[in-house]
Parts: structure tokens; sequence; C-alpha cells
């Protein structure tokens, strides 16, 4: 029993460390503009209810699974200038979302800094790449 019950913690350890590789460049995508997406509106109604620290800390917990997904992700050849900004994204919505759960607004700046230029990165190289993406939700 103790044997077995090793053998399928090993065996979820390896599937947990197994790259998330998008098998299609479609599948990629989806799960690129989806991800992006959540990120992008999430950060938008914290941003718009900043006093609401429980809201914070629920958005901090999805943002780093969202965050953690997109680390095994191995993209496409069109998306590898995009991937390490779309990342970058992703782990400062996550941080700017710790910090205001936290109420610490001077970090909680930074980082929303940080993700306006990566978003702004990620907008100029998919333009030159001429590839598709949204990052602009709706105001809240």
């Amino acid at each position: 029993m103790r044997r077995l019950t090793f053998l399928a913690l090993a065996a979820v350890a390896v599937l947990r460390l197994a790259p998330a590789s998008a098998e299609t460049k479609n599948e990629y995508e989806s799960r690129f503009q989806l991800m992006l997406d959540w990120a992008v509106r999430a950060d938008e109604f914290v941003h718009g209810h900043l006093g609401d620290r429980q809201l914070a800390t629920y958005a901090c917990n999805m943002a780093e699974l969202n965050a953690r997904e997109a680390e095994r992700m191995t993209p496409p050849a069109q998306y590898a200038a995009l991937h390490p900004h779309f990342l970058l994204v992703l782990e400062n919505i996550e941080r700017s979302f710790h910090y205001a759960a936290e109420g610490v607004m001077d970090k909680y700046r930074f980082h929303q800094k940080v993700v306006r230029k990566e978003l702004t990165l990620l907008e100029t190289l998919a333009e030159r790449d001429g590839l598709l993406i949204e990052t602009r939700g709706p105001r809240y």
C-alpha cells in the first residue's frame, strides 16, 4: 500500500512538472488569448475595487494559477518573441494583486506600471509579427 501511494504521488509530481505544451498553434493561441483576456479584465476590475482586499486576494490566487500555467506552455515559433512579455504581464498582475491585498499601494503601482509597459511591448511585437491579440478589456 505504501509503495502504491508513493508511486501515485511520484506520478502526480511528474505530471505537474511536465510542460503543458500546446500541441498546435491554435491551442496555444486560444490559451494565450483566454489567459491574457482574463488577466486584463481582472486587473481592471481589481483596480476599480482597490478597497476590497478579499477581492484582491482572490484575484491574486487566480492570477498565480494563470501565471504558473503560462510558464509551462511552449510557444510556437510565431509567439516566441511574445511569450516572455506575456509571462511578465501575468506575473506582474499577480504581484500587483498581492500588494493590493496587503494594502501596499506603492508596490501595487510599481507592478501596474510594469504591466502597462509589457502590454504595450506585447501589442507592438504582435503587430510587427502580424499577430492579432487583444489586450484591452472593458472599463469598469
